[in-house]
């Protein structure tokens, strides 16, 4: 999705960059925040761990010397008649796969892990959202103490009464895993799990701040869209 692939491009140029994008917004002014709290619902919130494989990597094909081989490769040959034929195909197989030049890549020993956090919401407000800052929150139901939170610039554009999911990659889990026996694991209560927006970014260039929102973060997610619409169309008047 167009928001996923520009938050990556954000998170690649680093925290510096982060930080000129904060300084930027205090040219903002007062007139563009909304005093009324924003009539969002949530909807669902959910967490995933998935298993990020190779992009070339094709489990249905059979490993040969450590190398996938090319399904399309293969040709079809008559049966062997004889011992000496058999032996000749076998070699030719061997030095057909060792001379291959379209291979997969071996199977990896460890496989990388991703955290996919989304929050399902709908709009019952009249303006349109182009972008949301919101926080994952886990909390330990007894002790009412938060063990976990992760944060998130959300863009997707959800007009009134229409129903988007924001969700985002991480390789952090969503609490520090700490290591315990198996029978104080069983004894661990589930974890509260909440949402909390902090700032929405309106289509018309207006933003609402929670009050518990961080310093500078809904000028960071306003300055940080507009850069991003900015790319494509210095990419296109490049390519005239």
């Amino acid at each position: 999705m167009k928001w996923e692939r520009g938050y990556r491009w954000l998170r690649k140029l680093g925290p510096a960059f982060f930080f000129c994008l904060t300084a930027a917004g205090t040219s903002f002014g007062q007139g563009n925040v909304v005093s009324s709290p924003p009539a969002i619902d949530i909807l669902k919130l959910k967490w995933q761990k998935e298993v990020r494989l190779p992009r070339n990597f094709d489990p249905s094909v059979i490993p040969t010397n450590g190398s996938f081989l090319d399904p399309a490769s293969r040709t079809s040959a008559a049966p062997p008649t004889s011992a000496v034929d058999a032996t000749r195909a076998a070699t030719s197989a061997r030095e057909a796969a060792a001379s291959s030049s379209t291979v997969f890549p071996s199977t990896p020993r460890r496989l990388p892990f991703v955290y996919v956090y989304s929050m399902k919401i709908k709009n019952a407000g009249p303006k349109t959202i182009e972008g949301v800052a919101w926080d994952y929150l886990f909390i330990d139901p007894n002790a009412n103490v938060e063990l976990g939170r992760r944060q998130f610039l959300s863009y997707e554009k959800v007009s009134t009464d229409r129903v988007a999911t924001m969700l985002s990659r991480l390789r952090s889990p969503p609490i520090r895993v700490i290591q315990a026996s198996s029978s104080a694991r069983k004894q661990q209560p589930k974890l509260v799990e909440k949402a909390v927006i902090q700032c929405v970014l309106y289509s018309d260039d207006t933003l609402w701040r929670n009050s518990s929102a961080r310093e500078g973060l809904c000028d960071l997610l306003k300055n940080a869209n507009s850069l991003m619409k900015r790319k494509p169309a210095a990419a296109r008047s490049q390519q005239r």
